[in-house]
């Protein structure tokens, strides 16, 4: 049979960061892994229990479909992989050949990321890894706790995960009252020091810039576009602004690009569509 009409019941929903489609097979509920390159497709459990126990939500999720923003290897050994569900919303894991998906944390969360062979997410003020390597089922564990210097609210305050080319780094996304009185927003970055098990302040990104959305970011050598800046963060379309911050001195630029809801979605909003400086489109 040919892959294409083998794939027509199928809706995408996410692309792992190791480069596998994650599809939703309609008839059977089953998520299932196709590799582009070679079109193998591994099977994964359907996603029917998790829908029966979506009982919080107002709009269930057998209404609304099925919904991802984060997906990645647990344990590469054991091929198993964690998905962090919008609808339902929990962070579940299974392995090629389990019967259904075990859930292993219900609520939001604020970022993840696949990193150095295991799976690591922001739970409130806490970064968490999960634990697969022990006898005991797959569970959060934390890996570093917020520190003192680090105010968090839970209401207007995001943490962001960041690879930095083999870095873990993390983006700190806060709602502060300046001198006016008009609320603005701020971004700290912080390298993660998972054997300390503590946050360090940074002052940028070692060279490199980040385009960062609400649900992913990418990180970018400068030698990649003429046009993007060292040691910048750039933030896609799905925040409440839109700008590029110099985390080196501290300024910052808001494009006039308009957020008229027509820029593409993937891929941090094509890079900010297409790197907007000083209001000009330079790629």
């Amino acid at each position: 049979m040919d892959l294409r009409d083998e794939l027509d019941e199928h809706e995408l929903l996410a692309l792992t960061p190791e480069g596998l489609l994650m599809l939703f097979h309609e008839p059977t509920r089953v998520i299932r892994l196709l590799n582009p390159l070679t079109c193998h497709l591994t099977n994964l459990p359907p996603v029917t229990s998790l829908l029966l126990e979506d009982k919080r939500s107002m709009y269930p999720a057998w209404l609304s479909g099925i919904q991802v923003y984060g997906v990645g290897l647990a344990d590469a050994a054991a091929s198993m992989v964690a998905v962090c569900f919008s609808h339902p919303r929990v962070l579940a894991v299974a392995k090629p050949g389990d019967v259904c998906w075990t859930v292993v944390y219900s609520g939001y969360l604020h970022s993840s990321l696949p990193y150095a062979g295991r799976f690591y997410c922001c739970v409130g003020t806490r970064l968490m890894v999960l634990n697969t390597t022990d006898q005991q089922p797959p569970r959060l564990m934390v890996a570093v706790e917020r520190g003192s210097h680090m105010y968090f609210s839970q209401m207007a305050d995001s943490l962001h995960l960041v690879d930095n080319a083999g870095e873990l780094m993390l983006v700190h996304r806060s709602l502060y009252e300046d001198a006016q009185h008009e609320y603005k927003r701020k971004y700290q970055l912080y390298s993660v020091d998972l054997d300390a098990g503590a946050l360090v302040p940074a002052k940028g990104f070692n060279g490199r810039a980040v385009f960062m959305g609400s649900r992913r970011s990418i990180s970018l050598a400068p030698e990649t576009f003429p046009s993007i800046a060292a040691d910048t963060l750039y933030l896609g379309y799905d925040f409440d602004e839109t700008k590029r911050i110099d985390l080196v001195d501290g300024s910052s630029y808001t494009s006039h690009d308009s957020m008229d809801g027509t820029h593409p979605y993937s891929v941090i909003n094509c890079l900010s569509h297409c790197i907007q400086l000083n209001g000009e489109q330079l790629v």
